[in-house]
């Protein structure tokens, strides 16, 4: 989700059924009602959701009250069948409503239910009269009210804007009113409400010229400090008379700070402020007239430089003196460099062969370990037969052991006695390719419970990789077992030839 406070629903909610129910509650109802409120289905499907919480709580009092299985087993029945038709009402509802839901968006990306939670309920409180109508079948009703939500959604999402950039300005003005800037710093006041004014009217304007606006609030919030620090050092002053004195000392170490800095020295504050700023404005004046002679004696190195350039024919149009400099440093190099030119050329010749043959011999291993890889796969092959399964390459180069001859019972994960000679022909091809990484792959055709497959799938292949890490003392990180259920066929689950196919464990060597 797009807003901070939706993520703190889902928290408290889940919190809510964990302390409320325990380990009892069926985990798939709990990823359920996980899953509506990441759709908003309270929202897009306000009433179904209404009777799928309904039901719910049917079954939470069932399995407090330490009801029978079977009135659980029903009630849980129930919640799935709500859930579904939920998920398909949402699905229809924003199908029917997409154009209405980027003014939503906005406003949430705005964070308005965060920031400005009234009027953002409201258009919330519209929105969802608009998704009752669709949910109910009246579409063209439920449009009318869409368009209805719109305007609010927009004045959300603005006003959600104006708080998130404005806000710290606004804060500091209303600090400012409480400092009794208005009586003490009045013109500094004003400066940080024109800003804010202006601000304002820039998003009124374009809501999204970040750049304009938040330059607008920052000299607000600069002036409104401002004119709270000049209306507190006032009010300090009142009550205290020696304070002036402290006001005017203050100033004068924050000017001396500079001339420091400068090294100019102590001013002269016994001769007044204004003597002291002088003293300041003379050195700045002096350092741009040092600035002037320097550029100069910029401008006659420069010629020189530019003389010099067209002896030895460089190019004289760049501007930047250190570029000229340094364009001449290369031509002078590269006078010398022709004269050392014919051993480089012959030394570079010798590393290239040098290149040229390490790059022979590299080739010549990566051909034989083509080949040897070859050969492997063709032993492999060898050593099944078709009624055992077939070595096959992925399309990433990998080893595909797909074992089609080993079979389970039905709803079973148990190796038979009858598989052990073929998992010992997969143990000798695994050995070809010691070291590499093994993943042993369960799946099922689409028959039954797809959740019930993935786990099913998922034993299958714990199963056989158990067996491979104790008949051949795999480490660990060196093989492991996905479970896929029916999510990769290679073939239809329409014929039954097809189903058998797809159930099958797969094998990968990978390279």
């Amino acid at each position: 989700m797009q807003i901070k406070n939706y993520f703190l629903t889902c928290l408290l909610f889940l919190l809510f059924i964990s302390w409320t129910y325990g380990t009892d509650l069926p985990e798939d109802i709990a990823k359920l009602y996980d899953s509506a409120l990441q759709v908003e289905a309270e929202i897009f499907a306000p009433k179904g959701y209404e009777k799928a919480e309904e039901t719910f709580n049917k079954l939470r009092d069932a399995i407090s009250q330490g009801k029978k299985q079977k009135k659980i087993d029903e009630l849980t029945d129930e919640c799935h069948k709500y859930a579904e038709n939920v998920f398909k009402v949402v699905e229809v509802t924003k199908l029917s409503l997409s154009e209405y839901l980027d003014p939503r968006n906005r406003a949430i990306k705005a964070q308005a239910p965060v920031l400005v939670s009234d009027l953002y309920k409201n258009a919330e409180e519209q929105f969802v009269n608009a998704t009752r109508k669709v949910e109910g079948g009246d579409v063209e009703s439920g449009l009318k009210e869409a368009e209805k939500a719109v305007p609010l959604f927009d004045k959300a999402e603005l006003k959600a804007i104006k708080v998130e950039i404005m806000g710290t300005a606004a804060s500091l003005i209303d600090k400012a009113d409480e400092d009794e800037a208005q009586k003490y710093a009045p013109t500094t006041l004003d400066k940080a409400r024109s800003s804010m004014t202006k601000c304002d009217k820039i998003l009124d304007k374009d809501r999204y010229n970040r750049t304009t606006s938040v330059e607008a609030a920052y000299i607000a919030e600069y002036e409104a400090r401002h004119a709270s620090n000049i209306a507190q050092s006032i009010r300090a002053m009142e009550r205290n008379e020696q304070a002036w004195e402290k006001l005017i000392l203050l100033y004068e170490i924050e000017m001396q700070k500079v001339a420091n800095e400068i090294k100019l020295g102590q001013l002269p504050f016994d001769r007044g402020p204004s003597a002291a700023s002088e003293s300041l404005i003379v050195y700045i004046r002096n350092q741009e007239k040092s600035l002037v002679d320097m550029e100069s004696k910029y401008g006659k190195m420069g010629s020189t430089l530019t003389e010099m350039a067209q002896r030895l024919g460089v190019g004289t149009d760049q501007d930047n003196l250190l570029e000229l400099a340094s364009s001449i440093n290369d031509a002078m190099r590269e006078s010398i460099s022709e004269k050392m030119a014919m051993a480089v050329t012959l030394e570079t010749k010798e590393d290239k062969l040098a290149e040229l043959e390490e790059a022979h011999d590299q080739l010549d291993s990566e051909l034989q370990k083509r080949k040897d890889k070859e050969d492997k796969i063709k032993a492999a092959r060898r050593l099944l037969n078709p009624t055992e399964g077939e070595v096959l390459l992925n399309a990433t180069n990998d080893i595909v052991l797909r074992l089609s001859g080993l079979s389970f019972a039905s709803g079973a994960s148990d190796i038979e006695e009858k598989h052990v000679e073929l998992l010992k022909k997969v143990e000798q091809i695994v050995e070809m390719f010691p070291g590499d990484k093994i993943i042993v792959e369960g799946h099922t055709d689409d028959r039954g419970d797809r959740n019930t497959n993935m786990r099913l799938s998922e034993k299958r292949a714990l199963a056989v990789m158990q067996y491979l890490r104790k008949t051949l003392s795999i480490a660990s990180d060196k093989i492991d077992a996905i479970g896929y259920g029916p999510d990769k066929p290679i073939g239809t689950n329409t014929t039954s030839e097809g189903r058998a196919k797809n159930r099958r464990i797969d094998i990968v060597i990978m390279q």
